[in-house]
């Protein structure tokens, strides 16, 4: 039995913890409101699943889904790839540049939308 607990072996080495989805970002709010014309008082009770993508800090994959239809469906949201198993609970998903602020969010399956 090794007991060097310590020392992190290969297989922990690996696997990455994603973040647990969250509140809207208040770009991704705005960008839904004034460029994709949503209903604000809907918008905000969305929540937000984001992915940082490799090497960046501040650039992220984000998918936004409501979570009452979530909760509705019997569906556990722990991370971004959690919505992988259900694409139709995806409501919006693009990228999202937390350092610049800059958004591009699209509807699944119509392509990122000029910013």
């Amino acid at each position: 039995m090794k007991w060097n607990f310590w020392s992190k072996n290969q297989e922990n080495a690996k696997t990455v913890k994603l973040p647990k989805p969250r509140e809207m970002p208040q770009a991704l709010g705005m960008y839904l409101v004034t460029r994709l014309n949503q209903n604000p008082d809907v918008i905000w009770k969305f929540k937000a699943a984001l992915l940082p993508r490799e090497g960046s800090k501040q650039l992220f994959a984000v998918r936004i889904f409501n979570p009452v239809a979530v909760s509705d469906r019997n569906v556990r949201v722990v991370d971004y790839n959690s919505l992988d198993e259900v694409p139709d609970l995806i409501l919006f998903q693009g990228t999202y540049d937390e350092k610049r602020g800059k958004v591009e969010l699209s509807r699944p399956g119509a392509g990122p939308s000029a910013a």
